[in-house]
């Protein structure tokens, strides 16, 4: 139903339904009445995109979610363990603060396209990206555009007029020090490293995390200590089989995953290959996703907090474009090392 037949049901003119909609004071109260009577009655929602335009702001944020591609084979974002939750989080974090989202998946760089659409058409008043690469130029276009956003998983943006953003991540750094740390106190020496994607802020910070604990004990790190993967569970597998096809000439006794989607992988790999977890190979993961306590055995990880890390994106987001503000925020999230059955001391 259109405003136009509101205002005919009514016997008012559109202007008039128009000034109801938006509360404007100069209605005749019995007026007032009988238009939201018949709004009421026939349950018309007023246009997002026409309220902007009258000069109100939308009560929906985006969530731009960086679609996950492993090879040339496309990576279903509803696959994403880590990913998924995340969202849900944002959505009703937001809705408890009374505003609605619209999840969009950038595939390719034409969508960001259509982000600049929904902003400039008003129906946006806000949004928050999840699963971008580091240091993305489109993003950063859009933050220079003056564009309200928020993004996870990001380097901090120093330049002091680049404004109107919030970066949000997890203590990437010091949990994968932590994870690491964790293997090398219970007496293992020849650490592997499964790498996240290397594009990924969280990717790049967790191999430095691992190299600094590693170096800190006076470790060496060989070049078959490191493999590279993206995030996924097949690329875990692939990494497990790559470090670990040499291990009696490798001594390998423990791996920390950059992700615990990848952990589960090379959980595959190492028991195809007829080895024990923890006896013969100790794995660490991280983010802590729900069914990394339900594996057997038990996966010992770093709880990422992701409903704290949605919260405090979500709440200062809504707090920029209610308030109008136009600065920047960077927030770093506490880690915490979850230790199950995955790992064992040397003995």
């Amino acid at each position: 139903m259109y405003s136009k037949e509101i205002a005919k049901l009514a016997g008012v003119s559109r202007s008039t339904v128009s000034r109801v909609i938006n509360n404007y004071s100069n209605v005749a109260p019995e007026t007032k009445e009988k238009v939201e009577r018949v709004i009421k009655e026939y349950g018309y929602v007023p246009h997002a995109s026409a309220q902007a335009l009258a000069g109100k702001v939308s009560k929906i944020i985006g969530i731009f979610i960086a679609n996950i591609r492993s090879g040339d084979e496309e990576y279903r974002v509803f696959r994403n363990v880590y990913i998924s939750p995340f969202e849900a989080a944002i959505i009703d974090q937001a809705d408890k603060l009374g505003y609605n989202t619209l999840v969009l998946i950038i595939n390719d760089n034409e969508d960001f396209k259509k982000i600049r659409k929904l902003f400039n058409s008003k129906i946006l008043s806000g949004g928050i990206f999840l699963g971008a690469n580091n240091n993305s130029k489109e993003i950063f276009g859009l933050i220079e555009s003056g564009y309200k956003l928020a993004v996870i998983d990001q380097e901090e943006i120093k330049k002091k007029n680049v404004k109107n953003h919030i970066i949000v991540n997890s203590d990437n750094y010091t949990g994968a020090y932590k994870a690491t740390k964790h293997l090398i106190d219970y007496g293992h020496k020849a650490i592997a490293h499964i790498c996240g994607d290397m594009n990924k802020y969280s990717g790049i910070k967790r191999l430095e995390g691992y190299r600094k604990a590693m170096k800190e004990a006076r470790l060496k790190i060989k070049r078959e200590y490191i493999a590279y993967g993206d995030f996924t569970e097949d690329s875990g597998f692939k990494c497990a089989n790559q470090i670990l096809k040499d291990k009696n000439k490798n001594k390998i006794t423990a791996i920390f995953s950059s992700n615990d989607t990848m952990a589960l992988g090379a959980m595959k790999a190492i028991k195809r290959m007829d080895l024990r977890i923890p006896e013969d190979i100790s794995i660490v993961g991280y983010d802590d996703i729900r069914i990394a306590s339900y594996v057997s055995p038990a996966l010992t990880t770093v709880r990422s907090p992701i409903l704290e890390m949605a919260s405090v994106v979500t709440d200062n987001l809504i707090n920029f474009i209610e308030k109008g503000t136009s600065s920047s925020r960077y927030y770093i999230i506490p880690v915490e090392l979850i230790i199950r059955e995955s790992t064992m001391k040397l003995t």
